[in-house]
């Protein structure tokens, strides 16, 4: 049956009381038209016009999505000319030449396949279609401008940000109590999390788990950003007053005291005992060894026991009990540390604020 036959309904007029020949017998109406759309040829009103492939409509739709879509700088064009009109003006207004505006101008002229401005007595006004486009446009706009803020501006007394940082025991003790402070007084609103220092730290700050790492970590490799905070020295800790703890003493005389010693997890400075072995020749006398610098400064209190533990975590500790420190009997050594992060972060604000809030705590 022929598809005229089929749908009697789309005959067209024009052809009524005509009958040709189909090949299926009497086709009064639309010359099997549906037949042809069937098999995907398309035709014109009458059976005259050129057939057109569909390969040849797509071609024509990939002809207009050629002509793409305005970038900012456009969109920033067009909007100006909407708004103050004459492409002088709005090269003064966006601080460009002349030319550029009137190429962006071509460009979008390309795009809308209209004139968009043309002139008039008064300058140039906008087109029907200019008119139209111009209220997304104009929003396009803003909430680009919008986005752009968003990530190039960090206001910390309103911020809510959370920052993820992996520092050592030895920074909990030294710079978080500090760091919390400025954080209540100047960003009450960003919040941080302590991650403790392991050997798969490096990933973590590579993958994007981590805002930071701080702290004398050798093992972070060449691939992150480091900034130097200070370098960190040692001194000798032990109960106010302890009878045997004197400026100047010998170093024979400093080693035999009963030393604590702290050998925490994953620590990556070198351990003084093995300085003072390579360097003197002889070990200090070891009587008491725990992991964690947790509660230290309450057994030297209570003890004759002396520590020899970092400059920083000294005086953090001298806050919580009656202690003293005096400098070693022999050249110090010593270790860098350091805040890394990784190259993504470079240009985040409000990792850069972070980052320098950090810096002026360490250096405080």
């Amino acid at each position: 049956m022929c598809m005229a036959d089929r749908y009697p309904t789309i005959r067209s007029k024009r052809h009524a009381g005509k009958a040709r020949a189909c090949g299926k017998g009497a086709c009064p109406g639309v010359d099997c038209r549906l037949e042809m759309f069937a098999n995907g040829v398309h035709m014109g009103p009458r059976g005259g016009d050129r057939m057109a492939s569909g390969t040849e409509m797509r071609g024509k739709r990939k002809d207009e999505d050629a002509r793409g879509f305005p970038d900012y700088r456009q969109i920033s064009i067009f909007v100006a000319l909407f708004e103050v009109s004459g492409i002088a003006r709005v090269a003064a207004r966006l601080g460009m030449n002349p030319s550029t505006v009137s190429m962006a101008l071509a460009r979008l002229r390309d795009i809308y396949q209209d004139d968009l401005f043309v002139r008039s007595a008064v300058g140039m006004i906008p087109t029907i279609k200019a008119e139209s486009i111009y209220p997304g446009l104009k929003q396009a706009q803003q909430l680009l401008q919008a986005s752009t803020l968003a990530r190039d501006a960090f206001d910390p007394a309103s911020a809510t940000r959370h920052f993820r940082v992996a520092m050592s025991e030895i920074g909990v003790y030294v710079l978080m109590p500090h760091l919390r402070a400025l954080l209540a007084s100047e960003a009450p609103g960003v919040s941080l999390e302590q991650i403790e220092i392991t050997a798969d730290t490096p990933w973590h700050l590579e993958s994007g788990t981590l805002d930071l790492v701080l702290g004398h970590v050798p093992t972070m490799g060449n691939a992150v950003i480091r900034q130097r905070l200070y370098r960190e020295y040692y001194v000798c800790l032990g109960r106010a007053g302890h009878p045997a703890l004197q400026a100047g003493m010998p170093v024979a005389e400093f080693l035999r005291l009963p030393h604590l010693s702290v050998a925490s997890r994953g620590r990556n400075r070198q351990r003084w005992e093995d300085y003072a072995a390579e360097k003197l020749g002889a070990r200090p006398n070891i009587r008491l060894q725990q992991s964690s610098f947790a509660g230290i400064e309450h057994l030297l209190a209570d003890s004759d026991l002396v520590a020899v533990v970092p400059a920083r975590l000294s005086r953090a500790l001298m806050r919580f009990a009656p202690l003293m420190a005096i400098d070693l009997p022999f050249e110090s050594p010593s270790y860098i540390v350091h805040q890394h992060w990784h190259p993504r972060h470079k240009k985040d604000a409000g990792a850069t604020w972070l980052r320098k809030a950090l810096a002026r705590v360490a250096q405080g």
